[in-house]
């Protein structure tokens, strides 16, 4: 992942909550519902921050949840708060045996990998056949404009916006069936009016959990009409 980690700025948390995303936990609730997720099953969540999910489908659901993010910050900040199993890694390289999970959640996380793909590719490896891949994220609804975003030095999920179609064809590439694919823009764009209320505009908000670096970002993101997506996929039997 790349450098200035807004994730770890305070201001991103004060409008978003521990989950760091736009939604909180509607989609992950939303996600076990349509997936069937028993409890006692084996849940991993890529880029789990401070651990907000496992806490959530531990507490809520009795799922057994574990998390794995890179940022050593948040891993500590979330053992500090709440006893869970969480560890610092990768998802390019996920240290867990072959065929151990029942299902992977990637929570806005996949866009802020180096390589989505092998990300894709590692997850694919440590589910049980028919096990659920679930990723919530965001996507342009002007994909000709993404590559203007790839040099920014900004690490949040807005700089790595999908282009579904390219997203689709991975998954499916590398033996997933699609199953769920949703369209859940109204989440980003209730937390952008989150933030404008909180800051007064989203230029004050980048300037502040960027430290005013963020160069042109905001324009360039405005080309690609940034949107939000449910996508669950199933492992072939």
């Amino acid at each position: 992942m790349k450098n200035n980690n807004v994730y770890e700025n305070d201001g991103v948390r004060c409008v978003t909550g521990d989950t760091l995303r736009p939604g909180g936990f509607v989609l992950t609730k939303r996600a076990v519902l349509l997936c069937n997720i028993l409890k006692d099953q084996r849940i991993l969540d890529v880029g789990c921050g401070m651990g907000s999910t496992v806490d959530f489908l531990t507490k809520e659901f009795g799922i057994e949840a574990f998390g794995i993010d890179p940022s050593e910050k948040l891993i500590h900040l979330g053992k500090q708060q709440n006893n869970l199993p969480l560890i610092s890694g990768r998802g390019e390289l996920l240290p867990y045996e072959n065929e151990s999970f029942d299902a992977v959640f990637a929570e806005c996380t996949l866009s802020l990998m180096d390589n989505y793909q092998k990300t894709i590719k590692e997850i694919y490896r440590i589910l049980k056949p028919e096990g659920f891949i679930i990723i919530s994220d965001v996507f342009a609804k002007n994909p000709q404009y993404i590559d203007e975003l790839k040099n920014i030095n900004v690490k949040s999920c807005l700089r790595g916006l999908f282009d579904i179609g390219a997203l689709l064809a991975e998954i499916e590439d590398q033996g997933f069936q699609v199953v769920d694919l949703e369209d859940w823009t109204s989440l980003l764009k209730q937390l952008m009016v989150d933030i404008i209320f909180k800051y007064g505009s989203m230029a004050k908000f980048w300037n502040v959990t960027t430290c005013g670096s963020c160069g042109d970002f905001k324009t360039k993101l405005s080309l690609c009409k940034p949107g939000y997506f449910l996508l669950i996929a199933k492992k072939e039997g």
